[in-house]
This record gives structure tokens, C-alpha cells and sequence, in this order.
């Protein structure tokens, strides 16, 4: 852990290298984590905490606390979570949600929870996206859902799929679609230029506000 200090405040931080093209800045647990590629100046990343520091220090003064084992984030809302041993499958009722699994880490069945209520989600919403994505010549592409770090999707042209973090089963719905919209989007226009902007707006007109919204989110 290496500490940033600005006008008498401090900003705990830590840089992982990994084989990713763009450079991630998420506040988890107390302290900024920065991803970048091993190649990436180290310079570049203190200017850059340099200017936002007041915004960083901010929300390390905020920051999500770790879910508690005996909770669980559905949808934007909290329930009690209970696991019980055998094979995998859960119930929600009311305000708990049961589980059932050979494993007895809480923290790897609620990740198999939040895929599947994706799954689920996905479903429901399948029509309003596939029709909204062929005005623009683009069929369904399948989805790969999983747990990352530093991102809430991916659109892998090479393999033509998306992927989608399973930790969106924590928020509000709009945001998966915000997700979904901006991957599709990426099919069209690669990089983040105008014109792709200009695309997702007509994907979904609002989008700029959950698009900030989630840069104020630690995935944890």
C-alpha cells in the first residue's frame, strides 16, 4: 500500500499491474485501487489522483462497507441471506432469500444468486432490447456472466459476445440495461468517440445519468 498526501488529507492506494489496455481507479475497502498495464507510467496515475483528489477523498469517506455474510444486495434492495447445506438453488421470500449449496463460502453462493437473477432479468427484458438493437441492423449476441473486479461489461468483438458482471444483480435494473445498451454500441463503434455517444444516445436517451452513476460505484 503506498499513501498520495494533498493539503494535510491522505489517500491509501495501490497499483496492480495487469494485461488490460485502459487504466480502472476504484475506491474499495477503505483505499483506491488502481488497475493498469504494466506498462503505464506511474506518473500518469499520481497526476491523475492529484486532480481528483478531492473527489477520491470523498469517496473513501463513503465508501461501501463489506456486506455482512448474513445479508445479501438484490435488485437495490436488502435481504436477509440464509445458507443451507445441499445442492444449489434459493428461494426469496419476503425479505430473506434461502440458500441451498455444498459450499460454505457466503460470498461464492451469492455470486451464483446474482448470475442466475440475471439470468432471469435478462430474460424479461429480452424483447425491449432486441427490438431496440435491430433498428440499428444488430442481431442478439449471447451473454457471459461473471464476477470482475474493475468492470461492469465488455464487448468481445473477436468472439462476439458481451460480458456482464454478475455484481449488477446488486443495483437497480436500469443499469444492467445501460450496460447491455453501451456493449451494443461498442459492436458498431469500437472506441469512445462521438459517434459512439451519439449511438448509445439513440440506444437509450438518458443514458449519461446512469452512466455517471456508475462511476460513482465500487464494485466490492
Amino acid at each position: 500500500m503506498e499513501y498520495f498526501e494533498k493539503n494535510g488529507k491522505i489517500i491509501p492506494y495501490q497499483i496492480v499491474h495487469k494485461r488490460i489496455k485502459n487504466t480502472y481507479f476504484r475506491v474499495r475497502d477503505g483505499f483506491l485501487k488502481v488497475s493498469c498495464h504494466p506498462l503505464t507510467k506511474k506518473t500518469l496515475i499520481l497526476n491523475y489522483i492529484n486532480q481528483r483528489f478531492d473527489q477520491i477523498h470523498a469517496k473513501l469517506a463513503v465508501s461501501t462497507p463489506i456486506e455482512p455474510d448474513d445479508q445479501i444486495n438484490l435488485w437495490d434492495d436488502t435481504f436477509e441471506f440464509v445458507l443451507s447445506y445441499g445442492k444449489f438453488r434459493y428461494e426469496i421470500q419476503d425479505k430473506i432469500v434461502v440458500a441451498w449449496s455444498i459450499k460454505t463460502d457466503s460470498k461464492s453462493v451469492k455470486n451464483q444468486v446474482y448470475i442466475q437473477e440475471l439470468e432471469l432479468q435478462l430474460k424479461k427484458i429480452k424483447h425491449e432490447i432486441e427490438e431496440t438493437i435491430a433498428k440499428k441492423g444488430l442481431s442478439p449476441l449471447p451473454y457471459k456472466i461473471k464476477y470482475y473486479k474493475s468492470k461492469f461489461g465488455s464487448y468481445h468483438r473477436k468472439n462476439k459476445e458481451i460480458s456482464l458482471n454478475s455484481f449488477l444483480a446488486r443495483l437497480d435494473p436500469i443499469y444492467l440495461k445501460y450496460v447491455i445498451y453501451h456493449e451494443y454500441a461498442h459492436a458498431i463503434v469500437f472506441n469512445h468517440s462521438k459517434d459512439f455517444y451519439n449511438l448509445l444516445n439513440e440506444f437509450m436517451p438518458n443514458h449519461r445519468v446512469y452512466q455517471k452513476d456508475l462511476k460513482k460505484i465500487a464494485i466490492i
